[in-house]
């Protein structure tokens, strides 16, 4: 097991869709693995509606971030950018906090979804608002000296950069 150390150094852009992109490969497979038991279970007892399985994706990658954040604060992708959520005062993340924080980056993605949809149903120009609420909301958080972002900042959340620190050899004690 290794010791982690956080930097007060803000958190960049890059870092996050980083990790965001390796979180959301896990968070697919396991709506894979979730719609093939749905099909099973549709073989056996008759089709199962789409809005159920949409309730299960979601309550699935909520328990996935929720698991994670309350138990070290790391998802896999933040492990592997070396990233740790927190909360305000630097501890563990209470499990209403990882779920406000869920649910409020849940509604930002969904109103990503929906500027997509108004751009292929009614051109980009129906599409300027959304893109503007979420450009003017990105460029909110890059001006907040800690870079918090608005599920950080509602959630009462914090992500933080760690160093790992291997601990000593048996032998060097």
């Amino acid at each position: 097991m290794t010791n982690a150390t956080a930097s007060s150094d803000p958190i960049g852009l890059p870092r996050r869709f980083a990790a965001m992109v390796y979180d959301g490969v896990l968070v697919l497979a396991l709506w894979l693995v979730l719609g093939l038991s749905f099909v099973a279970i549709g073989a056996l007892t008759g089709p199962v509606p789409i809005p159920v399985l949409l309730a299960a994706q979601l309550v699935a990658a909520w328990a996935f971030f929720v698991w994670f954040w309350t138990r070290t604060g790391q998802t896999l992708g933040m492990q592997a950018w070396n990233l740790q959520l927190r909360g305000d005062e630097g501890g563990p993340v209470h499990p209403w906090k990882a779920t406000l924080r869920y649910l409020v980056a849940l509604a930002q993605w969904l109103l990503v979804l929906f500027g997509i949809y108004l751009a292929r149903e009614y051109g980009a120009v129906a599409s300027i608002a959304v893109t503007a609420l979420l450009l003017i909301g990105i460029g909110l958080s890059q001006l907040h000296p800690r870079r918090l972002m608005l599920h950080d900042w509602l959630s009462g959340t914090a992500l933080v950069r760690i160093s790992r620190q291997a601990p000593p050899h048996p032998r060097q004690r």
